[in-house]
């Protein structure tokens, strides 16, 4: 296994698209089956530029503890259509561990198969200990990052989504620590107000917001679910819509 220990990165990076890129499975303890965003299913239909090309489940399946902190145990699964697998053949799998008092990642992993290929990432958090792990596996190989922990929390893919989901702006927090590939980064956001958004699911009025770095921008429920209704990322080949389509579970 190769090693290497980064320092902290001062430079700004990119969100990494957080809503179209997830995690997979250790065993906690202590489960409960009860959390404050109740049993829910998210159910999601992935666009690009327009075209439905996957989907996507995100299912927050309840509580746990994870080396010796409760955290809610969170799954996800994401996977193109197998109409378009003659093209293009893409699945994902994983869970997180989001502490339950801070809303940040304890534990993170993802499995990606993409055509003919299987990746497997994973991320440790220790702010107590002032580091984070990251153990990147493909072609039978893994290679470990260790970098030092930023001052405050650092979020990655779907801990992010979960942070945003506690309004972050209306507590005067403007910015925030994001792990990237080259070590955690401090990313200003901006929100944009609130307007109605039309999803397969309902419409619904939520709260814009936007990082002009990376051209993401995600739509929160303005209701007490606080739901993603709709993430957008703009890439070079075109937009990539995420839209909620079903809520199980409440």
């Amino acid at each position: 296994m190769m090693k290497k220990r980064i320092g902290p990165v001062r430079n700004r990076g990119k969100w990494l698209l957080f809503f179209l890129l997830f995690f997979i499975f250790p065993v906690g303890q202590g489960y409960t089956g009860k959390t404050a965003f109740g049993k829910e299913h998210l159910r999601y239909q992935v666009y690009i530029r327009g075209i439905p090309v996957g989907e996507q489940s995100l299912q927050l399946v309840g509580e746990t503890v994870y080396e010796g902190f409760p955290v809610y145990h969170i799954q996800i699964t994401l996977r193109s259509y197998a109409a378009i697998s003659l093209f293009f053949r893409y699945r994902e799998e994983g869970i997180l561990y989001l502490d339950k008092e801070g809303f940040f990642p304890r534990y993170s992993c993802r499995v990606i198969e993409e055509q003919r290929k299987t990746t497997k990432e994973e991320n440790l958090f220790f702010p107590e200990k002032g580091e984070i792990i990251s153990r990147i596996t493909r072609n039978g190989g893994t290679t470990e990052f260790v970098y030092s922990s930023p001052e405050e929390p650092c979020q990655e893919n779907l801990s992010l989504v979960y942070y945003l989901r506690t309004r972050p702006w209306e507590k005067g927090k403007n910015a925030f620590y994001f792990l990237t590939r080259s070590g955690p980064v401090k990313i200003d956001y901006h929100h944009l107000g609130s307007e109605e958004v039309t999803t397969p699911y309902k419409k619904l009025a939520a709260d814009k917001v936007d990082d002009p770095v990376s051209r993401i921008t995600v739509w929160i429920s303005r209701d007490q679910q606080a739901y993603p209704v709709k993430i957008r990322a703009v890439e070079d080949f075109g937009t990539i819509d995420s839209l909620l389509v079903g809520v199980d579970g409440r």
